[in-house]
């Protein structure tokens, strides 16, 4: 196992990020992935450095929610999910329906453009199911009497004060607390088939009382109203002041407010022939049965955006404020919102001294018009468009002296350097909005190319780009093997081993311009390995002798016996102890660390005066799984080990496994004759849970696996036909070629690969365990790179045991996370590959420092 320091570990997290963005497509979304994988593209992804949040996350409509990007200052396109957008960089936007919303960011940043997507991001709770409760007041001298009143449509009410009184199943109850104290009401329901309670901490404060107070039964309601005073308190005699210029001398009168207002009322009252007053402002508030309200429209849009505004039902006085500083007193008032923001109006009205405000019930949500631009016809030549409302005075300036006017506009920079493009766009309601654009122009550009990759083992495959300063006439590859093409971008295989120099020729209207790269493609010979055994059979144990007898090529080898065991020496011997065919793989690496393979059996044989054996059936199926022992020989002692801890002495025992696992019994056998011999059967028996017998898709992207081998027929891609893969390919990874491939429904599927396959909805694909299983441990050579690989097993294992078989050569594992539609943080070999488990039911990227041969279990 290698160890590396702090600093190595951070530089070689750093080169494993560049390494990724090589080939690891971003994932940001189906359209993204499919063209990453189809062109192959070198852009970092920019999702390491853009983030954002939502808060709140969760609440009942409307649910206006605050979105918060972390990362440069670029441009970003919204998708709320719920069919509405925003190019705002930290919008609020408010959802009007219930339901989950998956929230997706596209940001653009100079050449780097990405997307952010989290699935479930807000939640949008039913407003039928939203249950509290309020109290009026909920402070005050005792005896309070305060009035609850539930806000929802709950059933089988129970109120519990807290207070000591008895309970009461009244929707919205009227109670007096008559001592001093803080009191938690408490409020049990129920709706759509579950109760919850509502408990409010201390939510009533009861002071000590005074000796005289009065209250209304309606302090509140819609004008015209009528309340019975009731005065708290010994006194003598009572004049009441209604507020409105009426008065009365009843201890407890009712009297009637035809009109809404604010009023004040008054108690005078006497004890002991001395007179006292109690003056409660505004201690009434009536409103009028058609309160106020305004209209808006449109509620977004691009500025400048004109946004008409208009009162209904009028009161005495009232004032439009437009969430920008700016107000308006007419019926009618149109504003115009000339920069980008989230905005809230608001109306204020004042009628009999009773002033309000009424808030809009959504935002006006304003956006910067954007400058788009694209590559014109001719180098350094670029067309301008914005998509602000059609039919406004559109000015641009295009900071090198010169500008034009319109919608669009195409100009062509002469001289290179750093401009600042500003569009001005004249709203036709007063204001005007502005829009600056950085854009550098760079010198022009000679004729060049690049390939990847520019060295490999043959037959090498080798993808050519050209990058030339504009279209040419004409073009000319020359690959230096006597083939040639006039594609822009041309693929090349070079068959032999050798170096290549290639040459470009294009030819432009003015001139005709070359490159040409000396030795430029390297391509190595592969080698091709020979070893020699001896004996290639016998009884077991039966040891063996082999000898690498390759040729011409570097002095390193790595042997894989078939039993889980390896070797590297030239010569080597190496003894089998069960009967069995054993596949015996010898791997050798030449130049440019190419390698080549050649396998051998070699055949064990049971000893023939062996008097014992056991067989049992069935072997592989979904736990728990019955098996069916039968023990042969002229045995006089026997004892079954099942391998789960339990034993028998009966010669044809029935035994179920009922936890999935691997099982590996033992035969314990005597006699007089033979004496007694221990018969083994490694990993004889599998029962396997039934979450390992799907391959489980996420909506969107998926990297996946099958944990064991399938059934003969049932063993290819043709059992992913009924997935809807919205149209797009199911990829793997060739990491010989350093490029994806797109599967066929022959393709084999193998518990140690793994593919990306895209489904639009959760799926779930029943697989068809092997009935035999594999003869020998199931193996793969993994290349120096980056492998798109998984493990055999059926339970989740750390790291460290499921790549047991290549410890010493591996340095980092990434999976993937279908759910978040992103990749995991990195496993490190040898700081957290012995502690973060890994499913074999998952892919995983694997770098590998060398070329090795990975061995999995035989399942």
């Amino acid at each position: 196992m290698q160890y590396i320091s702090s600093f190595q570990y951070v530089i070689s997290l750093l080169l494993m990020v560049l390494m990724l963005g090589i080939f690891i497509p971003s994932l940001t979304g189906a359209d993204e992935l499919e063209e990453n994988i189809t062109n192959n593209t070198s852009n970092v992804s920019a999702e390491w450095i853009v983030d954002f949040t939502a808060s709140p996350f969760e609440g009942y409509p409307p649910l206006c929610v605050k979105f918060s990007v972390s990362g440069p200052n670029g441009e970003y396109v919204w998708d709320f999910g719920d069919g509405t957008t925003s190019n705002v960089m930290n919008p609020v936007h408010c959802y009007k329906q219930k339901g989950s919303y998956w929230v997706k960011l596209r940001y653009y940043y100079g050449t780097i453009t990405g997307e952010v997507s989290k699935p479930d991001c807000v939640k949008v709770n039913d407003p039928s199911l939203y249950v509290d409760y309020s109290a009026d007041p909920t402070s005050g001298p005792a005896p309070l009497t305060t009035q609850f009143t539930v806000v929802g449509s709950p059933t089988n009410i129970i109120w519990h004060f807290g207070d000591g009184s008895e309970d009461t199943t009244e929707l919205n109850p009227r109670h007096q607390f008559q001592e001093p104290g803080n009191y938690s009401p408490s409020l049990t329901y129920c709706l759509a088939g579950l109760c919850e309670k509502i408990s409010k901490f201390h939510y009533i404060e009861v002071g000590p009382g005074s000796a005289v107070d009065f209250l209304a039964e309606r302090q509140n309601g819609t004008a015209p109203v009528c309340t019975r005073f009731v005065v708290q308190g010994d006194v003598e005699t009572c004049k009441w002041d209604f507020g409105d210029g009426t008065i009365s001398y009843d201890k407890s009168p009712v009297h009637c407010y035809p009109d809404p207002g604010l009023y004040t009322v008054s108690l005078t009252y006497t004890i002991d022939g001395a007179p006292y007053t109690i003056t409660k402002k505004g201690y009434l508030r009536y409103v009028s049965q058609l309160a106020p309200d305004f209209t808006m429209s449109p509620v977004e849009g691009i500025a400048p955006l004109c946004v008409r505004y208009s009162i209904e039902n009028p009161t005495q006085s009232w004032e439009f404020h437009f969430g920008d500083n700016s107000t308006a007193t007419g019926a009618q008032a149109t504003h115009c919102y000339g920069t980008s923001g989230t905005y809230f109006p608001y109306l204020t009205y004042c009628s009999n001294n009773l002033c309000d405000k009424v808030e809009s019930k959504e935002p006006v949500i304003v956006h910067q018009p954007r400058i788009i631009l694209s590559q014109g016809n001719t180098p350094n030549e670029y067309k301008f468009s914005t998509d602000a409302t059609e039919g406004l005075k559109y000015i641009w300036n295009f900071g090198d002296g010169t500008g034009a006017e319109g919608a669009v506009a195409t100009h062509r920079f002469e001289i290179a350097g750093t401009y600042k493009i500003s569009l001005v766009v004249n709203g036709i309601c007063g204001c005007n909005a502005i829009n600056t654009k950085e854009l550098k122009i760079k010198p022009k550009e000679k004729l060049d190319f690049t390939a990847t990759p520019v060295s490999g083992c043959a037959p090498h495959c080798v993808q050519f780009n050209e990058i030339s300063p504009e279209i040419p006439l004409s073009r000319l590859w020359e690959f230096g093997d006597g083939d040639t093409s006039t594609d822009k971008n041309p693929f090349h295989c070079f068959q032999f081993p050798g170096p290549y120099t290639v040459r470009l020729t294009d030819t432009f209207p003015n001139e005709t311009q070359e490159e040409v790269k000396q030795d430029f493609i390297t391509v190595h010979a592969v080698p091709k390995p020979s070893f020699s055994m001896f004996p290639p059979q016998g009884d077991a144990p039966l040891t063996v002798k082999f000898s690498d007898t390759t040729i011409d090529y570097t002095e390193k080898r790595y042997w894989n016996f078939g039993d889980g065991s390896s070797g590297t020496g030239k010569t080597v011997e190496h003894r089998f102890d069960e009967p069995g065919e054993y596949n015996v793989t010898l791997t050798v690496w030449g130049a440019g660390d190419c390698f080549g393979t050649k396998s051998q059996t070699v055949h064990v044989l049971k000893k023939e005066d062996s008097p014992y054996d056991f067989s049992g059936l069935p072997r592989r199926g979904l736990a728990p799984i019955c098996t069916s022992y039968k023990v042969t020989g002229l045995i006089q002692q026997s004892e079954l080990e099942f391998g789960d801890g339990q034993k028998t002495t009966e010669r044809n025992p029935f035994h179920c496994y009922d936890t999935p696992g691997i099982y590996s019994p033992v035969l314990h056998a005597c006699d007089s004759l033979s004496g007694c011999e221990e018969i083994k059967k490694p990993a004889y028996v599998v029962a396997v849970s039934p979450l390992y017998l799907n391959i489980s898709l996420m909506r969107g992207w998926n990297l996946v696996s099958v944990p064991v081998s399938l059934e003969p027929g049932s063993d290819t891609m043709e059992i992913l036909s009924d997935v809807d893969t919205a149209g797009h390919s199911i990829f793997s990874w060739n990491s010989s070629s350093g490029s994806w491939k797109r599967a066929s429904s022959s393709d084999q599927i193998s518990p140690l690969s793994a593919f990306f396959i895209y489904s639009p909805d959760n799926h779930q694909i029943p697989i068809m365990m092997s009935s035999e299983g594999p003869q020998y441990n199931l193996t793969q050579i993994l290349t120096t790179g980056w492998n798109l690989v998984s493990f055999a097993d059926i339970m989740m294992v750390s790291a460290d045991e499921a790549f047991r078989s290549v410890e010493e050569f591996w340095s980092y594992i990434i999976g993937f996370d279908s759910e978040k539609q992103r990749y995991s943080a990195p496993v490190t070999n040898g700081i957290d590959s012995a502690v973060i488990s890994l499913d074999p039911r998952q892919g995983y990227w694997i770098y590998m420092n060398e070329t090795a041969q990975m061995v999995g279990k035989q399942l």
